[in-house]
């Protein structure tokens, strides 16, 4: 027996170019916010975000490793990514809502 699809039982399918894209403005809108709010130890500095705990330290590129890690942390809690969508700030808030409720 087949089942019919809805328009919500489709999952989009991002292509690896959409992924890179949408990783490289995510780096460059958090590396614009760490130029504004302390380069010392404002936020997306090296342990001084809410992700930091959960980093592994292995690009060491700006603030690849940030983004990196946000990913991974969706990735974990099953937080699905809209490569389509760069609000980043209310992308992120939703993932570290998730993230600080499961501690």
């Amino acid at each position: 027996m087949s089942k019919q699809l809805s328009l919500f039982d489709i999952k989009p399918n991002y292509t690896e170019y959409q992924k890179r894209k949408w990783t490289k403005k995510y780096k460059m809108h958090c590396e614009k916010i760490h130029e504004e709010r302390g380069i010392y130890n404002g936020e997306y500095c090296c342990g001084y975000h809410w992700c930091c705990d959960k980093c592994e330290y292995k690009l060491w590129n700006g603030c690849a490793d940030c983004v990196h890690t946000i990913k991974k942390i969706a990735k974990e809690y099953g937080i699905k990514i809209d490569y389509n969508d760069y609000d980043f700030e209310k992308i992120e808030r939703n993932i570290k809502e998730v993230y600080e409720r499961a501690k």
